[in-house]
Formats: structure tokens, sequence, C-alpha cells
């Protein structure tokens, strides 16, 4: 016979849960609350020093992102005050060398005067001088290298009021369809040369076979020169052919289009009398008597333009 004892077993082992719940309805964490608040503020315990608060922190929180946000605000600030005054320190350089530009331009041309006067003179003594004289102002209207009046067209394209902002899919389908680019404008003059134009000028720059119409970023140059809109391109020719012929063009269709479209601007003027300057002379890079030599008919020729083959 075995000397251990054995424990008997509950007679309710099996229903020990609801024993439990029965005996124990409240939950110990419930409980400890409750002591807590019966007990009196002298009994309750002290909280943990060197701990803050949850109100303390958001507090430190707050002014630690605000710092943060003001120093930002600082830096960009900084950066955009010394990105506006380079800005306004490359258009002031810009406008002063566009009136040095400008007034070197009307000397060359006061020149320009001068040297023609003197040639005539030089060239009008004999029969042979003047042949020469009529042939040389031939070349130069051809040329684009003398003054032009008489009646043409006046072709005027600008930008929509808000080009920022227009869109579409014909020019591209992307912000700025409502800008002239630099291939309007070729577009536009080669419609005017096809259409019988004899001499034509952008906003006052003289074109000729040599001159580039390009952009500079949302700058159009003509032969380096930056214009702004609107575009006034002048055409002088027989304007009762050119007219219509330019009116009839695909281009002018196109624009035509465009302003309805794109709201841009385009429209067309006849004009009794338009005056066109001289366009900028071409670069002389080498010449030679042809008193020296017999053989001028038979050699390449040695004068040409900036950009041309000598």
């Amino acid at each position: 016979m075995s000397d251990r004892l054995v424990t008997p077993e509950r007679v309710d082992g099996s229903m020990s849960l609801l024993v439990d719940m029965m005996g124990d309805a409240l939950d110990p964490a419930y409980a400890d609350a409750a002591r807590r608040r019966a007990a009196g503020p002298e009994d309750r315990p002290a909280p943990a020093k060197g701990r803050l608060g949850p109100l303390a922190r958001a507090v430190v929180l707050l002014v630690l992102f605000g710092l943060l946000t003001g120093v930002a605000a600082a830096q960009v600030r900084g950066r955009a005050n010394a990105s506006g005054a380079a800005r306004r320190a490359l258009l002031a350089d810009v406008q002063r060398q566009t009136t040095a530009t400008d007034r070197l331009s009307r000397q060359v041309d006061q020149l320009r005067t001068a040297v023609a006067q003197a040639r005539d003179t030089g060239l009008g003594d004999g029969a042979r001088g003047r042949a020469l004289a009529a042939q040389l102002s031939a070349l130069e209207l051809s040329t684009g290298q003398t003054k032009v009046t008489g009646p043409g067209l006046l072709v005027t394209l600008n930008d929509a009021q808000d080009p920022s902002t227009t869109t579409g899919n014909g020019r591209g389908g992307q912000l700025g369809d409502g800008r002239i680019y630099d291939r309007d404008l070729q577009d536009v003059v080669n419609a005017l040369w096809a259409a019988g134009a004899e001499a034509i000028s952008v906003n006052g720059q003289r074109l000729t076979a040599l001159t580039a119409i390009r952009s500079a970023g949302e700058a159009i140059l003509v032969d380096f020169r930056p214009l702004s809109p609107p575009y006034r391109l002048s055409a002088v020719g027989d304007v009762d052919a050119m007219q219509p012929a330019f009116a009839d063009s695909a281009t002018a269709r196109r624009f035509t289009t465009y302003t309805s479209l794109y709201g841009l601007g385009f429209a067309t003027q006849r004009v009794d009398r338009l005056s066109l300057p001289a366009a900028t002379p071409p670069e002389l890079r080498s010449a030679r008597d042809a008193n020296t030599a017999s053989t001028a008919s038979t050699t390449k020729p040695t004068v040409a333009p900036t950009g041309g083959t000598p």
C-alpha cells in the first residue's frame, strides 16, 4: 500500500472557469484602478521624476517643427532673392548691350550711306562706271544690302492672351501651344517668299538668304537679335499678286485655324508704303584687285559672307 497521499479531485473541476468567474467577477486591473481612486492624494504614487508628460512632449515637438520650418523657409527665401538679383542683373546687362548695339547699328547705317555716295560719285564719271554702279545696286537689292520702300503686306503674329495654359493636339499637345515659335515665323516667311515678296523684314530686322531664325529658351532670335511679340512681318512686292497668293497658301490657312483653336493672333494687312531697312552687311573675308588678275572669270571668288563658302 502506498504511503503517498492522494488528493481527491474536485467534483466541480470541469466547471473551474465558471467558478472563477463567479468568485472573481471584477477584473484585477479594474480592481487596482478602484483602489487608487479610493486612496487619498497622499497615498497616490508620485510621478516619476525626469519624464515629460504627453502635453509637454507635444509642445516640444511643435516648437522643434516650427524651428525647422522657419529655417527651411529662410533658406528658400535667400535662394529666391539671390536668383532674382542675378536675373535682374542679367536683364540689365542685356538691355545695356542692346542699347549699345542699336547705337552702333545707327553709326553703321550712316557710314554705309556715306560710302555708297562716295562710290556712286566715283563710278558716275564714265559709262563703264555707271554700268558697274547699276549692277552693284541690283546685287545689293537681291542681297538685302540696301533700303527698300514700296507697297506690300504686313502680317502680324502674336501669342495667345494666356499662352501658358493653352493646350491642344495639333501643336504638340503640351503647355505653350498658345505661343508663337521660331518655326512659325519660318513658315510664314517662306510662304511670303513663295507668294512673290521681294524683300521681308521681321520687327525691323531685314531678312536675307543667310538669315537665321531660331529660338533660345522662350525667345526668338533673328540673326542673334532677340525679338518679342507681336511679330510684324513686312513684305514688299507686287501686292496685287502677293496678297491672294499668300491668303491661299497652306500656311495662311493653318494659322487661320490656329486662331480659333489656340487663340493665336494672326492678321494680314495691305499697306501702300512699307520701308524696310538694309540688312547687316556680310563679313568681308578677303578681296583682290580685279585689274591685276586677267583670269578672274576662271578663278574661284574670294569674297564671301560669314558662313558662306569662299
